[in-house]
């Protein structure tokens, strides 16, 4: 099954990191295609957007131009770049954008109305709270992007190690179907599996019926019941979708005061390079001390992050 993901580029040393990444996991798989996508912010316009740029009749100003002229070469960059590192160029394609909204709508936008699989951004690694506080584009994708699964990388990553947290919850394991779909019939991809309860945290259950709709109450009921729940579910979704049951392991549950520190502290104990979660519906009551996916990013440094919707 193909599958489609935006590479957000600038032509920042980050984004370049970006690319590689996305090149050192699919290089040798043919059905994942890559559109390169750069956006550029015009700020407040006085006239409003045309929905077709192309066959628009409102005259083209020439600071457009000049963000298109520029973002014209960014995605020749990025494109040789890629072909570099092993992507052929059949599977590359490219645009360029404009949006007086801002930069993390319009890529939000674009995701959606071309049901693209992923978002894969760079974050420049102003670190820790101070991103979230100037109010980078990846900070904005965060908050706002809850549709497409957004992929965050911040610095060189070369694990093909994943680290994924699950507790029982429907975002949790929507998560884990994300990687079965990604990564289907794979043999070279390891996935650590970790379960971790805060102090203040309440013990979640695993609820079969669920996930009846999605998949089935033949299958929820075996894989979703019993003492190892937690576990059962997310490694027979992989198993499923042709992943390697060698490459998958289950890491026991450690005594934790918050899960955010402990998520990112393990899979580095692991040498991951990936944190895939999930998240929780738009409206949810958050913890006392805010979501554990909210958290968890603003503390990851120099490792990627996969954040599932």
């Amino acid at each position: 099954m193909e599958k489609k993901i935006i590479v957000a580029v600038d032509g920042s040393s980050s984004s370049n990191q970006a690319l590689e990444y996305v090149a050192a996991l699919f290089s040798g798989h043919d059905e994942v295609r890559f559109h390169v996508l750069h956006c550029t912010s015009l700020g407040s316009a006085i006239v409003p957007e045309a929905e077709d740029p192309a066959n628009s009749l409102m005259p083209t100003s020439h600071l457009f131009d000049k963000h298109q002229a520029t973002g014209l070469r960014h995605l020749k960059k990025a494109e040789d770049r890629l072909i570099t590192l092993g992507i052929s160029p059949e599977r590359i394609t490219s645009s360029t954008i404009s949006s007086a909204s801002g930069v993390a709508a319009a890529l939000k936008a674009y995701a959606e109305k071309h049901l693209l699989d992923s978002i894969v951004i760079a974050r420049r690694g102003l670190g820790l709270v101070g991103e979230m506080l100037l109010g980078s584009v990846s900070a904005e994708l965060f908050k706002k992007c809850r549709n497409v699964p957004l992929w965050i990388i911040d610095g060189k990553v070369e694990s093909k190690r994943f680290f994924v947290p699950v507790d029982g919850s429907p975002n949790s394991l929507m998560a884990v179907d994300h990687l079965a779909h990604i990564f289907a019939g794979r043999s070279d991809i390891a996935f650590y599996f970790f379960h971790a309860r805060g102090v203040l945290s309440s013990k979640i259950q695993c609820v079969p019926e669920d996930y009846y709709g999605k998949w089935g109450k033949e299958w929820c009921d075996t894989h979703l019941e019993g003492k190892n729940c937690l576990f059962n579910g997310p490694i027979q979704l992989l198993i499923d979708n042709g992943i390697d049951k060698e490459m998958i392991r289950t890491l026991p549950e450690p005594p934790v005061i918050e899960e955010s520190s402990s998520i990112i502290s393990y899979a580095r104990k692991h040498e991951c390079g990936t944190i895939v979660m999930g998240r929780r519906r738009e409206g949810m009551v958050r913890g006392i001390l805010g979501s554990v996916s909210s958290r968890t990013i603003m503390q990851t440094q120099d490792m990627a992050l996969w954040i599932i919707g």
